[in-house]
């Protein structure tokens, strides 16, 4: 719980980027950074298909790629810069 709220405090274009930044300061095992990797992999390819095929493909797809984000500072900054063009585009709808 703490974690997300810490995650949520975050400002917009950063929060997977300081995600990142923590994970370095307390690093875990060899085995668990690959487990988050794989599993990250596995989801996002998941939620690929669902983007295909009737299912939920965004929230699977995010999901994957917030596991990877957290080994990978590429994919952390991918991440802080897709959230804030889809932030200027939800709020270009909101008008």
């Amino acid at each position: 719980m703490e974690t997300w709220q810490r995650f949520a405090s975050s400002p917009p274009g950063q929060r997977f980027q300081e995600r990142y930044q923590r994970k370095r300061k307390h690093p875990r095992g060899g085995l668990a950074r690959c487990g988050a990797v794989c599993a990250g992999i596995v989801l996002t390819l998941a939620g690929i298909f669902f983007l295909v095929v009737p299912g939920p493909g965004i929230p699977i797809l995010a999901l994957g790629l917030a596991l990877i984000a957290q080994e990978s500072r590429v994919t952390a900054r991918f991440l802080d810069r897709a959230e804030l063009r889809v932030r200027g585009w939800l709020k270009r709808l909101r008008r």
